[in-house]
């Protein structure tokens, strides 16, 4: 069910993410220093990428013992990820506010839970876990009260949890698609895909450069990377 807790721990290197739909992507001329434009609120490259190291970290710190280990995972590929976990989160903040949505009790509880099982980790770790894990419970959450709204003013009353969430998911699009979200190309994050793509500024000609833009990059490539740009290396 939908409402059950968001797993970010189990869920590396898939995350558990709804990727939005209708982001703009800026062109030349995107801010330096800038991960994302949301209306008028912004997410720095800088903390994209410090979130991105202290997950990598903690998740690794987790990991350690455990029965069936994560795979190694490009940072580039974790990067992305949480690029879109909080830019999503970011947009469903603003749409929630425009319906007076706040978060249900089941949210609280589940940030609650992750809370609990981080507990081991150094305090930047378990920040940094427990943001991305906030922005996918938030947005779950928030879209489907946000969808049940909508399809009760629809006349229909008995829906389901998956029903509400896809009805919230097509009000964010509809909102992305009416208001300024801006994404820093170097993300790889375009209009609408649930994949990565390439919206770099230079282009990916060569084999092994294409291979780091798949959403799930092969051991091949892992591989070939240096140890710092691997997490579960």
């Amino acid at each position: 069910m939908l409402n059950e807790p968001v797993r970010f721990v189990r869920a590396l290197p898939v995350l558990s993410v709804v990727f939005l739909a209708g982001c703009g992507v800026a062109g030349t001329e995107f801010h330096p220093g800038v991960a994302a434009e949301v209306g008028d609120q912004t997410i720095t490259t800088r903390h994209v990428d410090q979130v991105t190291a202290d997950a990598c970290k903690g998740l690794e710190k987790l990991n350690e013992g455990a029965a069936e280990a994560n795979v190694a995972t490009p940072m580039g590929a974790l990067n992305h990820q949480v690029t879109y976990a909080l830019v999503e989160r970011m947009a469903a903040g603003q749409v929630a506010a425009e319906y007076d949505v706040t978060p249900t009790r089941a949210y609280k509880d589940n940030l609650t839970q992750s809370e609990q099982q981080l507990s081991s980790l150094s305090g930047g770790q378990q920040d940094a876990i427990l943001e991305v894990v906030e922005a996918q419970a938030y947005t779950q959450d928030v879209l489907i009260q946000i969808g049940e709204i909508e399809l009760t003013e629809q006349g229909q009353d008995d829906t389901a949890e998956q029903e509400q969430y896809d009805e919230g998911q097509k009000v964010l699009d509809a909102w992305v698609d009416d208001h300024d979200v801006d994404i820093n190309p170097k993300y790889g994050l375009e209009l609408g895909s649930g994949e990565p793509v390439d919206t770099a500024l230079s282009f990916a000609v060569g084999e092994h450069a294409k291979a780091g833009l798949s959403a799930e990059p092969s051991t091949d490539y892992t591989d070939s990377l240096p140890g710092n740009l691997v997490c579960f290396d």
